[in-house]
């Protein structure tokens, strides 16, 4: 279920675009002739651009408000059910169903497998503050 989630995520985030760039180079060391070299050059250059938008993507503010945006229903559901029904004892939350359960890893995943990127991004641009 976890890499089931996992190459979703990976279907259009940095990480399958790295594997790609990966086997991209493996084919260029691996081309036989000219025009195979050439090709992998070219798919080369593509991954760079598609991560390079990735990477872009996150540092506007229109753009950064969105993953947060999702996860805050979740947010608020994890804390009613630890806070009010555990902690205090003064309530029973229904249980996710299993779609809104796969929905929610999903949506932490993606939250906390792509913060390592953004740091980075930020600290390439220099505007690495520490956070």
């Amino acid at each position: 279920m976890i890499a089931k989630i996992l190459s979703w995520l990976a279907g259009g985030g940095i990480t399958a675009i790295g594997q790609q760039l990966n086997d991209a180079y493996s084919a260029k060391l691996n081309a036989q002739n000219n025009k195979a070299r050439i090709e992998a050059d070219k798919r080369i250059a593509y991954l760079h651009a598609q991560q390079a938008v990735l990477i872009a993507e996150q540092g506007s503010w229109m753009t950064r408000w969105i993953r947060p945006a999702f996860a805050a229903p979740f947010v608020i559901y994890n804390g009613k059910i630890i806070l009010w029904d555990k902690v205090l004892g003064l309530g029973v939350t229904d249980a996710l169903s299993s779609e809104f359960w796969q929905l929610q890893m999903i949506i932490f995943g993606a939250y906390f497998l792509t913060r390592p990127f953004e740091k980075r991004a930020r600290f390439a641009s220099g505007q690495y503050n520490g956070n």
